[in-house]
């Protein structure tokens, strides 16, 4: 199974034209959060709308930077994995939203208290086996490292050995893949170019940059 992973498209949906034109075709796109800069929710369906065109199958988390509204309707246009799982080829999607405090005040952050629950609740219904959970922000100290430190979340870090692969984004600059008990992907930051094609069976990757 092939996923065009995208993330931290911040309201720059015309980014998309070129990081689709430079895709191999897929069976499922992922958004790893951060569809818009604060809304409006009409970014988000732009997005979604573009890249549904491309391929039908659209699965998406929301970040910290959308709102209430625009997750309201990334489920209207797409499916939330925040609010509903979905089974694919035999791999299970699920997916965790939002971030924990950033120290900017964005509009939608957890505790990582709230985040650990989500995790629990959400993973305690999950067999095992082939389970690809969608993050925005990444694992505590795994692609999560910026100018003031690592900024991941502790409450995906104590997930990493219960599910197979994370996608996730929120650190713009910490673009990559690493085996990390699970997989975690990057994918890179969307509102410039960036995304990556990622074969699930093989976990081989196609880093896709549409700027130069």
């Amino acid at each position: 199974m092939k996923v065009l992973a995208l993330a931290d498209i911040h309201g720059k949906f015309f980014r998309l034209d070129g990081i689709v034109k430079k895709s191999d075709p897929v069976d499922v796109v992922v958004i790893a959060g951060d569809l818009t800069q604060g809304g409006p929710p009409e970014n988000a369906v732009r997005s979604i709308s573009i890249l549904k065109h491309f391929c039908t199958r659209v699965l998406c988390v929301p970040g910290n930077f959308d709102p209430p509204e625009v997750a309201q309707a990334i489920g209207a246009y797409a499916v939330n994995l925040d609010e509903t799982p979905k089974i694919i080829q035999g791999r299970e999607f699920m997916g965790i939203g939002y971030s924990t405090a950033t120290g900017n005040h964005t509009p939608s952050e957890v505790s990582e208290e709230t985040m650990a629950y989500k995790l629990d609740v959400l993973l305690s219904h999950t067999p095992p086996g082939k389970t690809v959970l969608v993050t925005h922000q990444p694992p505590f100290e795994t692609l999560d490292m910026t100018d003031r430190g690592p900024m991941g979340s502790k409450a995906l870090r104590a997930a990493l050995d219960r599910v197979d692969v994370i996608i996730c984004g929120h650190i713009h600059k910490q673009r990559g893949k690493v085996k990390d008990g699970a997989w975690v992907i990057n994918p890179g930051y969307a509102a410039e170019g960036q995304a990556a094609v990622v074969d699930l069976d093989t976990m081989d990757i196609i880093w896709i940059d549409s700027v130069v």
